[in-house]
């Protein structure tokens, strides 16, 4: 028996061969190009929207939501991230949106607060002061409204086992690996993020990755695992 006439077959054509290295040779790049702009790249860099703790508490007619954020001014999904300001931003659920409302709340013995304006299209008040409340874990309010005090503690959704928007970015760039890549070069990230803290019976965090053109793909993951729910392309 001839060993090398039966062992014809496992060798390639030389044409077949020549593909599967080109193969090999562009995903090899592929792989080197990933580890190259993720290892230059600090995307949290381009975040432009950042919502990073929400603190909740209500009662049978009242309902509040304390954020605190950081956005970029001009505020703009345009794919430019621009230079961040802090604020804590309050909304309350109200029996009515026709009443004088005013807020103030305490922070770290200093007391804040003024009146509240009311979102038509959301049906709720709302209030912003450029403060950075990220860290913390309750905040005391006071809400007037219609000439009634209402008294709040608000607390944080966040608990030990909650990602750090930082880490939830991180596991959205592993697994949409194509997509950042896509996106970077050696100047940078050709994009801007929105990063927000989502909390409905547990906490999740929304990421926005939008291009210079406007275009938008959206993801939902859950805060915990940072585990990839959902995504959406608009």
């Amino acid at each position: 028996m001839n060993v090398f006439s039966h062992s014809k077959s496992l060798f390639l054509h030389p044409k077949k061969q020549l593909r599967v290295l080109c193969a090999f040779l562009a995903a090899l790049f592929f792989a080197l190009l990933l580890c190259a702009c993720q290892k230059k790249t600090d995307y949290f860099n381009y975040v432009s929207e950042l919502r990073s703790n929400i603190l909740l508490d209500g009662n049978a007619s009242f309902s509040l939501r304390v954020y605190a954020t950081v956005k970029e001014s001009p505020y703009s999904a345009d794919g430019v991230p621009r230079e961040c300001n802090e604020r804590a931003e309050f909304w309350l659920v109200a029996p009515s949106g026709d009443k004088e409302c005013s807020l103030s709340f305490d922070v770290n013995g200093k007391t804040y607060g003024g009146e509240m304006s009311y979102d038509s299209v959301k049906a709720e008040y709302y209030y912003a002061y450029p403060l950075d409340i990220s860290a913390h874990t309750q905040l005391s309010c006071t809400v007037v409204y219609d000439g009634q005090i209402q008294e709040f503690n608000a607390k944080t959704v966040l608990s030990e086992s909650t990602l750090s928007p930082e880490n939830a970015l991180k596991c959205l760039v592993a697994a949409q690996a194509e997509l950042f890549t896509t996106m970077t070069d050696k100047y940078g990230f050709a994009g801007e993020i929105y990063l927000r803290l989502l909390y409905e019976d547990s906490p999740y965090y929304y990421i926005g990755v939008i291009d210079r053109n406007g275009k938008t793909n959206a993801f939902l993951l859950n805060a915990t695992s940072g585990k990839l729910l959902a995504k959406r392309e608009s």
